[in-house]
């Protein structure tokens, strides 16, 4: 078809021959064997001149249209192979945004890939990993430690150090810094955890390495509504120290006096991935990581 389109703009089976870079006779047999399969002359050649017949001129047109989309089946083709189109689903616990990972991140991928058409939805983490397992996420932004379902992964983005929130009444928030012994006989309010997973364990294994087990109080999905709780009295909360973001009238901030806590973002995803955009994507996360190393691995 392409044959055909050289000789129907140029009428002359030279010239259309070099501009293919093929020999003449390659192309009367190929214009030959076309004419076979349509089943009717395409042109009428003599010595001195190439015309289209009727059946030419219906032709051209239909099979220009048929290469233009070919190419764009081509393009759109090779743009997907390199993860430049298709679908992102991502999921992601509330605090991820607070650290501003998320949106850098985020950012940063959508200046080089603006036709990813991308699905975030904010979920607990265990709602996320089963997704991404079902197919149904291609990446998560998760606080670990947490168990892994099989064939799903994760990677460090930022390791960040946690404050503690309590009531802007509490006798304790008058010091700079508050030490975790002295908070023994509080109630700790954490995210909705199981014991072993995130938030839950980094409280109780603070405490226990400050001479103490925690009163476990409230729970809550969001830390938002957690520190909403703090305000209003129910309990104190470690929390990221991203969460000072959360301008929430009745609650302050307080590094601990103790040896620093660290929590983890990471991020979650499938080990053999085949969607390219979500490779793409996983490129850009270890990137940010690269670029801005935290907690105590970064000293």
């Amino acid at each position: 078809m392409r044959y055909f389109l050289a000789v129907a703009e140029d009428l002359n089976f030279g010239r259309a021959a070099e501009r293919l870079g093929i020999a003449q006779p390659n192309l009367s047999q190929q214009i030959k064997s076309l004419e076979e399969i349509v089943g009717a002359r395409l042109f009428n050649r003599t010595q001195r001149s190439v015309r289209l017949t009727s059946a030419g001129e219906h032709f051209l047109e239909e099979a220009r249209q048929t290469l233009a989309h070919a190419d764009t089946a081509l393009v759109a083709a090779r743009r997907a192979g390199r993860g430049e189109i298709g679908r992102l689903a991502i999921g992601y616990v509330g605090s991820a945004t607070y650290t501003g990972v998320l949106v850098s991140i985020l950012a940063a991928f959508r200046d080089d890939f603006p036709d990813v058409e991308i699905e975030l939805s904010e979920q607990e983490m265990e709602h996320q990993l089963r997704e991404i397992a079902a197919g149904k996420l291609d990446i998560g932004f998760i606080r670990p430690p947490i168990e892994l379902p099989l064939g799903i992964g994760s990677s460090l983005l930022v390791r960040e150090e946690l404050s503690l929130a309590l009531p802007s009444r509490h006798p304790l928030a008058k010091l700079d810094a508050v030490a975790l012994a002295n908070l023994r006989d509080e109630i700790f309010i954490t995210p909705k955890h199981p014991p072993n997973v995130s938030f839950h364990k980094h409280t109780t294994d603070a405490c226990l390495a400050a001479g103490f087990v925690p009163r476990m109080g409230p729970q809550a999905a969001h830390f938002v509504t957690i520190v909403s709780m703090v305000a209003i009295g129910l309990g104190v909360a470690l929390v990221p120290r991203s969460c000072g973001c959360l301008d929430i009238p009745g609650v302050c901030y307080r590094p601990l006096a103790d040896r620093p806590v660290y929590a983890d973002l990471s991020v979650a995803f499938r080990r053999s991935e085949p969607s390219q955009p979500a490779k793409s994507f996983l490129r850009y996360c270890t990137t940010y990581r690269n670029a801005h190393p935290s907690g105590p691995s970064a000293a």
